[in-house]
């Protein structure tokens, strides 16, 4: 299983190198990562509310809606700072 702080690695790396085509997404086996990858390629948070994991949810809801208040919400002390860093 993959530690919180590599979820919130690979999330920044998929947010910088932005898929071009939300078709690349549905690969993904691991539903968060599908619904998170989903929601930045269509730039759409409604996605965000399938991750069921808490932490990453509120960081894909801060960074494809551009809400920096759901950074407040994560409980990792990294990731929280990862996602602030990015406002």
């Amino acid at each position: 299983m993959m530690s919180k702080l590599s979820v919130f690695t690979l999330l920044l790396i998929t947010s910088l190198n932005t898929l071009a085509d939300a078709s690349s997404c549905y690969s993904i086996s691991n539903q968060d990562s599908k619904n998170i990858c989903l929601a930045q390629a269509k730039h759409e948070k409604s996605y965000c509310y399938s991750v069921s994991d808490s932490d990453r949810k509120n960081y894909c809801l801060a960074v494809v809606g551009n809400e920096k208040s759901y950074c407040y919400s994560i409980s990792s002390k990294d990731a929280k700072n990862d996602c602030l860093a990015r406002f």
